[in-house]
């Protein structure tokens, strides 16, 4: 079972999140946290608020907080109301995520991608409670760019790397459009059939077309279909200029049933 830790900032209600597999990874993940926040904000965490959870209260996250001389605040015991924004951001994560799933008809394996892409949303769209800013601009002082978001669940090609193509093979793969690249400038995309995931910024998206709603067999285009389009046909790093128009494309009377 995998798990995820949020941290958020009380002023701007921006929210870092990290995937862990198991509650004894939190130890880390905070001491790479507190590293992020004092090199990247020229910050100190003056207070931690959380509930009673073990990873929260032990000896050495404790000792860990004394030293740096955050306050380590928690709730009382089944007074969940006292941590009251980190619930209510909690139930606003899954919310979202759950909306993103349901809507793109991604299957629920795919929770943690979803959970990512949701506080990335979140952190950039404008909220009333803060003027009608968002967290993002309220925490880097410009506003977000909003031309890479794309929707989520979408059918989209990624250029294979060098190293999987040859000259005869397919330049591209269909995959499902599950995030945005947290290290890279990239989008990442994860290809069903060989279960791998890319990141990468050569993506061609059909965002009209969920990739899970794409029926098996069906009387004008099927999945199958799809994966003979190939929309990188030229070897060169210049895709934009050469890829074809999607609507002529899927209209190519090769792609029709007889």
């Amino acid at each position: 079972m995998r798990h995820y830790v949020s941290f958020i900032d009380d002023h701007t209600r921006y929210c870092w999140v990290y995937l862990m597999k198991q509650r004894s990874e939190f130890y880390k993940i905070y001491t790479a946290f507190r590293a992020l926040v004092k090199i990247q904000y020229s910050a100190v965490m003056k207070c931690f608020k959380c509930d009673l959870g073990g990873e929260y209260t032990s000896n050495k996250f404790w000792q860990l907080l004394t030293l740096d001389g955050t306050i380590h605040q928690t709730s009382c015991t089944d007074t969940p109301k006292q941590n009251g924004v980190a619930e209510r951001k909690y139930r606003h994560i899954i919310e979202i995520a759950c909306f993103l799933l349901l809507s793109a008809y991604v299957p629920s394996e795919f929770w943690g991608e979803v959970v990512l892409t949701a506080v990335s949303l979140i952190n950039t769209i404008s909220s009333s409670h803060s003027s009608g800013l968002s967290p993002f601009e309220k925490l880097y002082r410009h506003v977000p760019g909003y031309s890479s978001f794309r929707v989520y669940g979408c059918t989209c090609f990624v250029l294979r790397p060098h190293a999987e193509r040859s000259k005869l093979s397919s330049r591209s793969a269909i995959c499902v459009f599950v995030g945005y690249g947290e290290c890279k400038k990239g989008y990442r995309c994860f290809d069903p059939i060989t279960r791998k995931l890319y990141v990468s910024r050569h993506v061609v998206f059909l965002e009209h077309i969920p990739f899970f709603s794409i029926p098996s067999t069906t009387h004008n285009l099927t999945r199958l279909d799809i994966i003979r389009i190939d929309l990188f046909f030229e070897d060169s790093d210049n895709i934009s200029s050469q890829v074809p128009s999607i609507s002529d494309t899927l209209s190519d009377p090769m792609l029709k049933k007889n």
